[in-house]
């Protein structure tokens, strides 16, 4: 399926950059909170200093009664159920004191005889925690009644409910540092073409178990748009299902040579091959795309079985470059190439329009294309559009399903690889799509979904900087910057891995032999700083043969303060200084979670 190129009068054919004999269904298989506003009510845990000691929560309360510490508990519940009832009308909600009270009778008459806490006077504030002398006291408060309650004799601190995640074998801070992003995102046990484009190269030999997390910058690729020529879309369904977050629509269906606005809007375009669908997916789906955030504009173009004519293509630019380019905000992709004889006129065509796209402020990526070819070395043809001066090629890494992670940094067997092409990224993707009028579970290969990949990828290191005026130029910089440490070959010829900016490399179950960015970014020595190198354990006693045996001696008894607030086992037994904390993820800080939450006493103060 080659571009024709032997009568200029002859319209060119394109093809789809998909390996359609190696698609593949494969069956069917995170809600992240919203921070609430301070004026909301809110759930509290109400922390007291109970000098009088323990009791005990779930036993004979006949046992207790005369008890002075119990008699305080009592009295305190007593008092702040009275403010609560006083002060219903500060709460944004009263409605929901009613509602706990009415919830919490019904439950008495169903489980009457199985009540298991002691304390059941109040139903809108009891305890949940009682040890030595530490309480926990459980509420429904509104803001104006936290301010009260605190003042209150023996009240530590009131802390609005939170909810724990299992134990996190990444650090958000290591994150966030290395890649400056504003905030971090996590989609956990993702696809592993998201997962490889956000940490550097996995290795067994330092890592214990693959860490198939996503991570990327919680802007998402916001307020940028991912404008996708194709066959055909349809984005009625559950990875398209955040409109009130973004624009996503059809903007044109595009044949013999005219682009129409009619009958679009979700759905557009009409192909058995459902290439545009997945290609949409790759890109910007909520569950399975790179920038879940990015507005999407779908271009549908008529296909003829796996090809397009040049006569649509080109007025499918035409329609982007007048239409739909918003300067340095737009990025353009292209899963379609063909070969032509260079400086021919369709070359020279295709030149001008996408260089004009470019000049406009659009980023276009497009695929290097499935032949396996050594591409950019031949004196009388070009692969369009991967060659053009005014594009970024992407070429493919080897990632089905069927590969062991330590065998996918290379080059895929059918990518095309050379000079022209300026990054690689997946070859195999999963998607989720409507096909046959109903949801089904692919996985597709084809350096068609390893361009969507980095179209996505770049929509997110966009949207993380609106005040920057992104250019071809600029994107390939930072794409460079971000993969020099991932690179490949194939015959000679080298290439770079899609990265995202993070190359932490964690470990899913938390065990390493080794330390750098490669090995969950532990620390080499005590004094190191945010490893940014990738260090062996015998560098790291390498680095340590500076060191006389006097002085080492001298200072096996002096605590170790690191310079960035690491502490505890893992971090050379470093301590926290200035009477702070430090916490089971090996930081140094005050406060509950520090403090009183898994707080490690060898290392700092506890509570």
């Amino acid at each position: 399926m080659k571009f024709i190129t032997q009568i200029s009068s002859i319209i060119g054919i394109f093809s789809l950059l998909i390996n359609n004999t190696y698609a593949k269904s494969i069956n069917p298989t995170s809600n992240v909170d919203k921070p609430k506003s301070k004026r909301d009510d809110n759930y509290y845990l109400i922390y007291v200093n109970n000098t009088l000691g323990e009791i005990n929560l779930y036993s004979d309360s006949t046992n207790q009664k005369r008890q002075e510490s119990f008699i305080f508990v009592e009295s305190l519940i007593t008092e702040i159920n009275d403010l609560i009832v006083e002060n219903k009308d500060t709460y944004r909600n009263p409605e929901k004191i009613d509602e706990i009270e009415e919830s919490s009778k019904l439950q008495k008459r169903k489980d009457e005889d199985q009540e298991l806490n002691t304390f059941n006077t109040s139903n809108l504030v009891y305890p949940i925690s009682s040890i030595k002398e530490r309480l926990v006291l459980y509420s429904y408060l509104s803001e104006k009644l936290v301010k009260k309650v605190k003042n209150l004799d023996n009240i530590v601190d009131i802390i609005p409910q939170r909810n724990f995640s299992f134990h996190e074998y990444y650090s958000k801070e290591d994150i966030l540092n290395e890649t400056h992003w504003k905030n971090l995102s996590v989609r956990e046990n993702a696809d592993l073409h998201l997962s490889l484009i956000s940490q550097g190269k996995y290795d067994k030999q330092k890592i214990g178990k693959y860490d198939s997390n996503y991570y990327y910058p919680s802007t998402a690729g916001k307020d940028i748009d991912i404008v996708i020529l194709d066959s055909s879309f349809n984005f009625n369904y559950f990875e398209f299902s955040n409109t009130d977050d973004r624009i996503v629509k059809c903007a044109a269906n595009v044949s013999d040579g005219r682009p129409s606005i009619k009958d679009i809007e979700n759905s557009c375009g009409h192909s058995t091959l459902y290439h545009g669908e997945s290609v949409s997916d790759t890109a910007a789906g909520l569950k399975h795309g790179a920038a879940s955030r990015a507005n999407v504009y779908g271009v549908s173009v008529a296909t003829k079985g796996a090809q397009f004519s040049d006569t649509d293509l080109l007025a499918g630019l035409q329609f982007i470059y007048e239409k739909l380019v918003r300067p340095h905000k737009t990025v353009i992709n292209l899963s379609l190439g063909g070969k032509d004889i260079i400086n021919s006129e369709t070359h020279k065509q295709f030149d001008s329009v996408l260089s004009a796209i470019e000049e406009k402020g659009g980023i276009i990526v497009a695929s290097a294309g499935n032949d396996g070819e050594l591409i950019g070395k031949s004196s009388n043809s070009i692969f369009i559009p991967c060659e053009l001066d005014s594009v970024i090629c992407v070429g493919g890494i080897t990632t089905s399903q069927k590969t062991s992670i330590e065998n996918v940094y290379k080059i895929d067997q059918y990518s095309n690889y050379g000079p022209p092409v300026d990054v690689y990224a997946p070859f195999y993707v999963i998607n989720e799509i409507i096909k046959e009028n109903r949801i089904q579970k692919i996985e597709v290969p084809g350096t068609s979904f390893s361009s969507p990949l980095v179209a996505g990828l770049v929509a997110t290191i966009m949207g993380e900087n609106p005040n920057v005026k992104y250019t071809k130029e600029v994107i390939l910089k930072k794409l460079r910057e971000n993969g020099k440490s991932e690179t490949i070959s194939k015959n000679n010829q080298s290439g770079i891995i899609a990265n995202n900016g993070k190359h932490i490399v964690y470990s899913s179950d938390g065990k390493y032999n080794g330390c750098g960015v490669y090995a969950g970014n532990r620390p080499c020595s005590p004094d190191d700083n945010n490893n940014s190198k990738d260090n062996s354990k015998d560098n790291s006693k390498d680095n340590s043969k500076d060191n006389s045996k006097d002085n080492s001696e001298d200072n096996d008894n002096k605590p170790i303060i690191r310079k960035d607030g690491r502490c505890g086992p893992y971090y050379g037994n470093a301590v926290c200084g200035n009477g702070q904390c430090c916490n089971s993820n090996g930081r140094c800080g005050t406060g509950l979670f520090y403090c009183f939450f898994d707080c490690l006493p060898k290392y700092g103060d506890c509570y």
